[in-house]
């Protein structure tokens, strides 16, 4: 589980990464202006943001379980995950799949869930429950309306 949740979270950052560059209305709302300083990859944002280096494992199988490995996670690449990028993400999917002529790329989400190699039973992991101050601070700060 823990390899396959990580899939889903490195494709929907990548996403995200393009458009912060792309369509920084949809990743930033109201913040779109920072949209393609933060996405530029000589900046260091970027790289940051997609960084997983500190949960993926060294051997696989990992001999670790996704909830370990989601206190492992960086702190910041969480809060971003879930205050700025889960409330949009079926809009980054069928925007992506647009943008990159890749219509096959919608059936990877099932209502604003991803299910790459995930099954859509397992959706409640891309809730935060109880949402922290912050994340939620971020969600409406980023929110396109």
């Amino acid at each position: 589980m823990p390899e396959r949740f990580f899939l889903n979270v490195a494709l929907l950052r990548v996403l995200y990464a393009h458009a912060l560059n792309a369509a920084p209305r949809l990743a930033l709302g109201h913040f779109a202006r920072l949209g393609r300083v933060l996405g530029d990859p000589r900046v260091g944002m970027a790289g940051a943001f997609l960084s997983l280096g500190r949960v993926l494992p060294v051997r696989y199988p990992p001999e670790f379980d996704l909830d370990t490995a989601l206190k492992l996670e960086h702190r910041l690449g969480r809060m971003l995950d879930y205050g700025v990028i889960a409330p949009k993400l079926q809009a980054l999917y069928d925007w992506s799949a647009r943008e990159l002529e890749t219509p096959d790329l919608r059936s990877r989400i099932r209502d604003g869930s991803p299910i790459y190699a995930w099954s859509y039973a397992h959706r409640h992991v891309w809730r935060q429950a109880p949402e922290s101050l912050p994340v939620r601070l971020l969600r409406v700060a980023t929110s396109p309306r």
